[in-house]
């Protein structure tokens, strides 16, 4: 009756933690179904995005056309993104937006806005923690769409400054991970290919 109260009063905080005292392991599968339901609600209320998420994936992985569940996780994942964007967390963002949409069909809305969270990412990559970051933003966009251009063309950038950088830095491994990662994606680019032959000159050296 706590946690009911709690919830009346509005501190759907302290009544999710209530609720997360309850191990739904063990129990009858329509017990664990409402337990973590219930978590999902409270959780998704608390503006706790990621535990929302979290707890949402794993119902609708057990009832995959509970349409409770997929709204519930589109929620979720559509408010997480908003509030990440208004904090400036344009990588966060990103990573909900992916998540929208895999819960709804509106997949143009899902793809308009990743593609603007992730060159806000890229806008501000000028070390290589925010440029591995950027990275990350591509990747998302091209799990998404995997015929993106602009994907592409952001993933090939970020990976010929990272091997740059680790040059500059002298560290040699990872230039050469991030040089043959380029040639992952674009076979036969000249510049990976002159890095690496850099490196492999200064090796022999």
């Amino acid at each position: 009756m706590r946690t009911y109260r709690l919830e009346e009063e509005g501190r759907f905080a302290e009544a999710l933690a209530a609720w997360k005292t309850l191990d739904p392991n063990g129990r009858a599968p329509a017990a664990q179904f409402r337990i973590v339901l219930r978590r999902a609600r409270l959780a998704l209320q608390a503006k706790h995005w990621n535990e929302a998420i979290e707890d949402y994936e794993r119902l609708l992985a057990e009832h995959p056309a509970d349409q409770r569940l997929s709204r519930g996780l589109e929620s979720a994942a559509l408010r997480g993104a908003r509030d990440a964007q208004s904090r400036g967390d344009w990588l966060d963002a990103c990573r909900m937006w992916v998540v929208f949409g895999r819960a709804t069909s509106d997949t143009d809305k899902c793809l308009k806005n990743l593609r603007e969270c992730a060159r806000y990412v890229a806008q501000s990559a000028d070390n290589d923690t925010m440029m591995v970051d950027a990275l990350q933003a591509w990747q998302l966009l091209k799990s998404v769409d995997p015929f993106s251009r602009e994907a592409q063309m952001g993933m090939e950038w970020c990976h010929l400054s990272l091997a740059r950088m680790a040059e500059r830095a002298s560290d040699f491994e990872k230039a050469k991970v991030h040089w043959n990662a380029l040639l992952e994606l674009s076979p036969g680019d000249q510049r990976a290919l002159d890095g690496l032959a850099r490196l492999d000159s200064g090796a022999k050296a």
